[in-house]
């Protein structure tokens, strides 16, 4: 072990201007290391000061990547750590819905009725809260329904293409799973189970919406547990980033912690953004699920994640589709007020909507 670690940042993080203080298109932030401060360092060539307990150094980030060595001038002992800075990572927010498949199995049903995809109630609340607000919205959807008559991407018509395509900037397409059965589908997926479902969702999304609707490098798998084969094969189709909430091992809740050890999941809790090195592969974290807390609760539910993460001013949105549905056992009667109060917060807060592949460099 390095008997000069860096204590802030720490490697693998992403930085944005909540971490330090923004100069130009450049961030500054102060570097502390572990040592003792008597001791003689330098951190890319500037040198420490000594802290009550620790060195500091006051470093500029003008990439979107850096690598920072610190370096004991006497020993010539050096640590090297990997950091980012994201120029567009502040006060954002992305609206994402998970469990997709029923708003496309109705679309296909009224392919010769419907002369516009929102005329489906689901699509129109979407349309409602993006011409309100300019939300962003991420839909993360199944290959199948087979609880509802066995539908199929196979079956979704590409009659609505010029729509998803005309609507790409605010809304856009990935694969969930391939179905909401069995739980924790790729808790111990193999490679090839995994790329092959995956991949028949990616090829589907592009036939019946467009390229330009398909949301690319960025997904979030169901029920957020993966095996390393998993995460494997979604890098091979080019997936680089996805969501996690950080649990870990949380015995009162699911983790959705993906392949993540606990040390990586408390840096994504404490930093929000996170890359993993050794699978290349980008990570950020969900706020808070809007169907989790009563509706009089939404505000103190973002006002609080805002305050336990200082670190992190992006806002994940979250909502599953099932529950807009009367018949649907945990139906949520308030399901547009809930959408309206989570949206409201951000832009009363100051956070602008954006997709995540806008805030990354991939």
């Amino acid at each position: 072990m390095s008997s000069l670690p860096f204590v802030f940042p720490v490697d693998g993080v992403m930085l944005t201007e909540a971490a330090g203080r923004r100069v130009g298109d450049d961030l500054q932030i102060t570097c502390i290391l572990g040592a003792q401060p008597a001791r003689r360092c330098t951190i890319n060539g500037v040198p420490c000061r000594p802290g009550s307990e620790d060195l500091r150094a006051t470093i500029t980030l003008k990439d979107y990547r850096t690598t920072l060595v610190a370096r004991d001038l006497d020993s010539g002992e050096e640590t090297r750590i990997e950091v980012f800075f994201l120029r567009r990572g502040h006060r954002k927010y992305r609206f994402s819905l998970d469990d997709n498949i029923w708003f496309l199995q109705n679309l296909a049903r009224q392919a010769t009725v419907y002369r516009s995809m929102f005329e489906d109630p689901y699509l129109k609340l979407l349309k409602t809260m993006h011409d309100r607000y300019g939300t962003k919205f991420h839909v993360n959807i199944y290959y199948e329904c087979p609880e509802h008559g066995g539908f199929t991407l196979a079956q979704m018509p590409a009659t609505y293409r010029p729509e998803w395509r005309a609507n790409a900037d605010w809304l856009r397409l990935s694969c969930h799973a391939n179905a909401n059965l069995p739980r924790r589908p790729y808790r111990w997926a193999s490679f090839e189970q995994t790329r092959f479902e995956f991949d028949r969702v990616h090829r589907e999304i592009l036939r019946f919406a467009g390229e330009e609707a398909f949301a690319g490098p960025v997904t979030c798998v169901h029920w957020g547990e993966t095996s390393i084969e998993a995460i494997r094969a979604l890098r091979s189709l080019g997936i680089r980033e996805l969501v996690v909430s950080g649990r870990f091992h949380d015995p009162t809740n699911t983790p959705i912690a993906l392949h993540l050890n606990a040390e990586q999941c408390a840096l994504i809790n404490i930093y929000g953004y996170y890359y993993d090195k050794a699978e290349d592969i980008f990570l950020h974290r969900y706020a808070s699920g809007l169907q989790r807390v009563p509706l009089d609760q939404v505000n103190d539910l973002y006002d609080t994640f805002a305050k336990q993460h200082p670190l992190y001013t992006w806002i994940e949105l979250c909502v599953h589709e099932q529950y807009f549905y009367p018949d649907y056992v945990n139906y949520m009667p308030d399901y547009y007020e809930r959408f309206d109060a989570g949206i409201r917060w951000c832009v009363e807060h100051g956070y602008e909507p954006a997709f995540i592949s806008e805030v990354m460099e991939f």
